[in-house]
Formats: structure tokens, C-alpha cells, sequence
């Protein structure tokens, strides 16, 4: 069907201009609520907001949770791990350069799970692309924090043991959505990942003891209503859907642009520098994502 072939060409481009948007909105949100209670809430008023959604286009509500249970791992895995160790080391004073080279990983993990355990196939060239991307972010974030990547004083541990989970939760959780997850139907899917995301969340929250006092500022309101509307329903439906319809390998390689477009947000948003080496960065991004776009699909017999 040509809409859908059309779909699925600009879906990648949409998702990544979104989702790089939710680090600004981040920025705007991190220091009136502690991490977990922020995407507790977050993933709570999504989950409301996604029942009159199902009813409106006819869409029957999740009734067997049971029948829903991978769904709701990939909520664990893409949500709750990823964006609350991500969000976490960096409310702890991490620099976001030291966070995003972990996170880089990600791609090449979730290939290296997708092609042992799903059969996708990894030839040369999709290897070169993953590479190269992650050689651009690379050099996007040395551009952006200097060789030291902003880091003053060492690592602490925790810290790197949170961006390690965070990697962990998002490259297993694009392999799992793949594997698991793929005949499910997307808006009941996508709420059942997000009460399990919200649950999972409190759970956090109440163990490492956060507060649940919220400081609610306008800025804070609009930040927060852009992740919901803006993020958690529309980026994360487009991700539910090219996942289900691409390789998990692909998918992931898409996540290479988004440090280069926080860079260039930044830049016009709160006036960064944005150097030649940044520029160059992102330029190996975007060639490492064309590559593994490329690539021709195939799959082991």
C-alpha cells in the first residue's frame, strides 16, 4: 500500500524530531520533581489520555492483563529502565555527554540481540553504519563537552551503573517489543505498557525515597504536557509502529540523530556553541543511519 510505504519512510524522520525534543523538555522539568515521580506521572495522565483515545476509534479496552504481558515488559524495559536511569544519573549532576556515549551503545547491542536471537541479518554494510554512527555521536558530544566529556572529579559508581541499566532497558527493550510484542495491537498495547510503566515507576520512587512534592510552574505544565502529548503518545506510537513494521537493528540506528538534534536544539534554544567538530559529528550520524537504511533486508533459513 503506497500511504503506508510512504508512512513508514517519514515515520523515522518524525520520531526522532520528537523524541529528541523530550531531553530540552527535560531540562524544563528536572528540578521540580524527582525523576520517578516525574514519569510516574507522566506515564499516568498517558495511560488516562489513551482510554477516551481506544474508545473514540473503536479500539476495545485491555481486559485479560494476562494476555497483555509482554506489553508490558517492553513498558518496564522502554520507560520505566530507560528514562528513569537515564533521567536519574543526570538529575545526580552527570554530565549528559558522559550519558549519551553509554546510551550510544545502544544501537549495536540491540542489532548484536536482534541477529542472535531473531535471525535479522548483519552484513558488512549494516555494521559499517552502526559503527560510523557511533562514531559520529561520538564525536557530537567531544565537540559539545571537550575530551573530558564534562566530567570533573570521576564517575561515581551508581551513576554508572544507572546509564549501564538505562542502556540495558532500551536496547533489550526494541528487541523484546520486536520479538514479543509484534502482534499486538498497538493503542491497547501501548496503555497496558504504560500502566505497567507507571507502576513500575511509583515502585522505584517509594524504594530510592523520592519526594512526591511536585513544584508546579507554568514552564514546568508546558514541559510536562509536551512529554505527554508530544512524546509518550506521539513519538512512542510511531516507535510501536516501526518497530512492529522494520528490524529491530534499523529501528534502533535511528536513535544515532537524536544527539545531534539536542545538540542543534540547544544551539538555537538556549544559545550552546556549536562547533565545526560537532557539525562533522553529526554529518557521520546521519551517513551511519543512511548505511544501515540501505542495507538489504535478510533473514537467516
Amino acid at each position: 500500500m503506497p500511504s503506508q510505504a510512504l508512512l513508514l519512510r517519514v515515520a523515522p524522520l518524525v520520531f526522532v524530531s520528537l523524541w529528541s525534543t523530550g531531553f530540552i523538555a527535560a531540562k524544563y522539568s528536572m528540578h521540580n520533581a524527582d525523576p520517578f515521580v516525574f514519569l510516574c506521572l507522566r506515564f499516568s495522565i498517558t495511560a488516562l489520555a489513551l482510554v477516551p483515545i481506544l474508545l473514540f476509534v473503536g479500539a476495545a479496552l485491555p481486559r485479560r492483563i494476562w494476555a497483555f504481558r509482554h506489553d508490558m515488559v517492553a513498558g518496564l524495559l522502554i520507560h520505566c529502565g530507560y528514562l528513569g536511569y537515564l533521567f536519574w544519573p543526570i538529575k545526580n549532576g552527570v554530565p549528559s555527554g558522559i550519558v549519551a556515549i553509554i546510551i550510544g551503545v545502544q544501537p549495536i547491542l540491540t542489532m548484536a540481540l536482534a541477529t542472535l536471537y531473531i535471525g535479522e541479518h548483519l552484513d558488512w554494510r549494516k555494521l559499517t553504519g552502526l559503527l560510523t554512527g557511533f562514531i559520529g555521536v561520538g564525536i557530537v558530544i567531544i565537540g559539545k563537552y571537550g575530551v573530558t566529556l564534562g566530567l570533573a572529579g570521576g564517575l561515581d559508581l551508581l551513576d554508572l551503573l544507572m546509564c549501564l541499566v538505562s542502556l540495558l532497558s532500551i536496547a533489550v527493550g526494541v528487541f523484546y517489543q520486536k520479538k514479543f510484542c509484534n502482534q499486538s495491537l498497538l493503542l491497547p498495547g501501548t496503555l497496558m505498557q504504560y500502566v505497567a510503566g507507571s507502576l513500575a515507576c511509583a515502585g522505584f520512587a517509594l524504594l530510592y525515597g523520592e519526594t512526591w512534592v511536585i513544584d508546579w510552574t507554568p514552564t514546568f505544565t508546558i514541559a510536562l504536557t509536551w512529554q505527554v502529548l508530544g512524546l509518550s503518545l506521539g513519538a512512542v506510537l510511531l516507535l510501536m509502529y516501526i518497530i512492529k513494521n522494520g528490524e529491530a537493528g534499523r529501528v534502533s540506528s535511528m536513535f544515532y540523530l537524536v544527539p545531534p538534534l539536542v545538540v542543534v536544539e540547544a544551539h538555537f534554544l538556549f544559545g550552546e556553541t556549536l562547533g565545526l567538530l560537532s557539525i562533522g559529528g553529526m554529518l557521520l550520524c546521519v551517513a551511519g543511519v543512511v548505511i544501515v537504511s540501505r542495507s538489504v533486508p535478510k533473514t537467516r533459513t
